[in-house]
């Protein structure tokens, strides 16, 4: 009887109990087999959801990887975009050092240190995402130092042009009123008052007691007062050596010490001092030295390029 497995059958109604024998080694072969059969299911069930899983996960690869794609190709074209804006601002840049009578950059120097030939992104593209990569960092981090090199280009053009800027307009380069006439020229002439063959420091402008008198550069005013035969005088110092002086005022308009500027009325035309009629008196002196006031006079309408 141990050779067996003995179940009992309870049927319904008034049947009775039913006993089923099993020998013992065919129902353990049974109870085997549906245990291997459990298991065998459940590893065809895993195996199943790990292949839709790993289909699921390599769709979502795929599809992250295409948006990646997409947006490296993007990012290169504004990359290359951006290197033909800063080409072009290193040309713009050149010709404001020419402006500034300053040496163009070279190219070498506008390449500020990286050499050889300039990667090809699109083959690396598909093949080498990692060197695309690289290549785009290597030109943003060049486009970085160019951009520092512009800066420190164009502040050395900006310092030049100020200094030129200064220089014009402290230089004497106006007519000193507007209306009148030229009535005496720089150089040798009769003296009104002694009669004899003298040199005249600057020029005699015939207008009308009142008409205003002005700066023809940018300047402090140095004397501003009574001056012997000169009468009311304003010297202005417009600095780099230069000076000018309006002589015969009928009044001044500006004190010893003002900053003035060129275009601004310091005064009004007079009589006073030795002076045979209402007129103004301008001078020129460079480094002390009288000079030739046509000579500063840029006539109206004329535009250096």
């Amino acid at each position: 009887m141990d050779r067996y497995f003995n179940f009992l059958y309870v049927r319904g109604g008034n049947a009775g109990v039913r006993t089923i024998r099993v020998h013992r080694i065919l129902g353990i072969a049974a109870l085997a087999s549906c245990i291997a059969l459990v298991i065998l299911a459940a590893v065809l069930v895993g195996t199943r959801s790990g292949r839709v899983a790993n289909n699921l996960a390599v769709r979502n690869i795929k599809s992250e990887n295409e948006r990646l794609t997409a947006e490296l190709a993007r990012f290169r074209v504004e990359v290359d975009a951006l290197k033909n804006t800063m080409n072009l601002g290193f040309e713009l840049q050149n010709r404001a050092r020419l402006i500034a009578s300053l040496d163009p950059l070279s190219s070498d120097v506008w390449q500020v240190g990286v050499g050889g030939p300039e990667p090809d992104l699109s083959r690396m593209e598909t093949a080498y995402p990692d060197s695309v990569f690289s290549a785009i960092d290597e030109s943003i981090e060049q486009m970085l130092r160019q951009s520092e090199l512009q800066v420190q280009s164009y502040s050395e053009v900006l310092s030049i042009l100020e200094k030129e800027k200064e220089v014009r307009n402290s230089t004497p380069s106006v007519r000193p009123l507007k209306g009148g006439f030229l009535s005496s020229r720089f150089g040798r002439r009769m003296d009104p008052f002694i009669g004899e063959i003298v040199q005249h420091p600057g020029l005699d402008y015939r207008a009308r007691t009142g008409s205003p008198v002005m700066s023809t550069a940018n300047g402090v005013v140095s004397r501003a007062g009574r001056n012997g035969g000169f009468g009311l005088m304003i010297e202005v110092d417009h600095g780099n050596g230069f000076k000018t002086r309006f002589a015969h005022l009928s009044k001044i308009l500006v004190s010893r010490g003002q900053k003035i500027e060129r275009g601004e009325v310091i005064g009004l035309v007079g009589n006073t001092g030795h002076s045979t009629g209402s007129h103004l008196h301008y001078e020129v002196l460079f480094r002390k030295v009288h000079r030739d006031p046509l000579q500063y006079v840029i006539p109206d309408g004329t535009c250096y390029d």
